[in-house]
């Protein structure tokens, strides 16, 4: 059996399943935005009971999450046995969901470090001012 042949197979699968794994967390974030609306018009157009379309609007949130959810996992244990497979051969992790929190976490921890740079140079700079101040009240 040639491995490379295999290998590709595997990874043309994964790339697929990949696809779909996106396809299904585009739906379920367009279900999350509709199914509230449509719990809301039907609140609005039977007599009955707000309290149920709440009640159902809540579960379906929760289910809808959870599948969210499991499809992202899948997906990511999915990624890190091709990884295992491959041997890391350079082959990285694409998350469905949140693909840039690492970006955006290190753009902010760098604009917090020069927040903290600018706060430390007020600090220095009030102590001046307060020392100047001592000064010319001794004189």
């Amino acid at each position: 059996m040639d491995y490379k042949k295999a290998f590709e197979k595997y990874r043309e699968y994964q790339k697929d399943l990949h696809e779909k794994n996106q396809n299904k967390i585009r739906v379920g974030l367009k279900v999350n935005i509709l199914l509230p609306l449509i719990f809301l018009a039907l609140s609005f157009f039977v007599s009955g009971s707000k309290l149920v379309f709440l009640i159902l609007w809540i579960v379906s949130l929760f289910g809808i999450a959870a599948y969210l959810v499991y499809v992202e996992y899948s997906d990511y244990n999915l990624q890190e046995q091709l990884k295992d497979f491959s041997g890391e051969t350079g082959l990285e992790n694409e998350v469905l969901i949140g693909e840039k929190v690492e970006v955006a976490e290190a753009q902010v921890t760098h604009k917090m470090d020069e927040i903290d740079e600018l706060i430390d140079e007020k600090k220095q700079q009030v102590k001046e001012k307060i020392e100047k101040l001592k000064e010319e009240d001794d004189a």
